[in-house]
């Protein structure tokens, strides 16, 4: 089976990797931190170097900066016809960028998003969007289907930065209602814990009211598996996204949503998982 390095394993990405390793593939991964699940699994830790040897490098790095120097290093070692699969989420103008200096080798970075917790990249549930040339993203569809039952093309490098943009948006949306659905409820007498078992599997229920009213009636906040600390950033690029496109003053949902985000941002609760909307919801209607 094909060799795959990968860059970054962290809550995304080791459980990525260690799919791939239990589907076949020969994983060579990199981080700056040890990884014993990953060797455990027949995988190997690598240099970056030696990730660069690989003929597919997925990409699943914490922040811009991580990106920018994993390529610096990669440069050197790229050569025509690899495929860089860029998984994680960033200004779509520092893709961009890292891409078009990856092109210079004859390598083709792709524009990648998971949508998913860990969780669902571990039980392939999590959703991929993909965008760019179109022969390579093609190429990737046996290794993408390790960890998630469904990828889809998106078309030009950069839809997937947008689409995922848009679906965070309706992540944090999703999330507020069911706050304020479950604030209401108890405020006119229905029992909470009913209300999550009535409305999940109703039209009112979603994955994200599924994944986050468990921890709203728990207030199990601590540590985030989702945190605000993602979301804030989401917010704020979709809202630029629309404004950007000209339709900024057709997002009132969306410029809501940030406001009472924005109020968890200042109270510092970066590092709660976003269910703790709830404590914001109950606050406001005290004021």
């Amino acid at each position: 089976m094909t060799t795959i390095g990968f860059v970054g394993l962290g809550n995304v990405g080791l459980p990525a990797a260690l799919n791939l390793q239990r589907a076949g593939f020969t994983v060579h991964g990199y981080d700056l931190t040890p990884r014993p699940d990953l060797v455990a699994a027949g995988g190997r830790l690598a240099t970056l170097a030696e990730v660069a040897a690989c003929d597919l490098i997925l990409f699943s790095l914490p922040n811009a900066g991580a990106l920018i120097a994993s390529i610096d290093l990669l440069l050197p070692h790229l050569r025509p016809g690899q495929v860089i699969a860029e998984l994680s989420s960033y200004p779509l103008d520092v893709k961009r960028a890292q891409a078009e200096r990856v092109g210079t080798t004859g390598a083709v970075m792709l524009d990648c998003e998971i949508s998913g917790l860990p969780f669902m990249v571990a039980n392939r549930t999590a959703v991929i969007f993909v965008s760019g040339d179109r022969i390579a993203a093609d190429g990737c569809t046996s290794a993408f289907e390790t960890f998630s039952t469904r990828h889809f093309y998106l078309g030009n490098f950069g839809a997937a930065s947008k689409m995922k943009l848009i679906a965070n948006y309706m992540v944090c949306a999703h999330n507020l209602i069911g706050a304020e659905a479950l604030n209401l409820g108890r405020a006119v007498g229905l029992d909470p814990a009913q209300m999550v078992e009535v409305l999940k599997p109703s039209a009112a229920g979603s994955t994200t009211f599924a994944n986050k009213a468990g921890l709203m009636l728990s207030r199990d906040f601590l540590p985030g598996r989702g945190p605000f600390r993602h979301m804030f950033g989401y917010l704020d690029r979709a809202l630029e996204l629309a404004e950007a496109s000209g339709v900024g003053g057709a997002t009132p949902v969306l410029e809501r949503v940030r406001e009472i985000y924005d109020i968890a941002r200042r109270e510092d609760r970066h590092d709660q998982d976003i269910a703790a909307i709830i404590e914001v919801v109950e606050a406001l209607g005290k004021v």
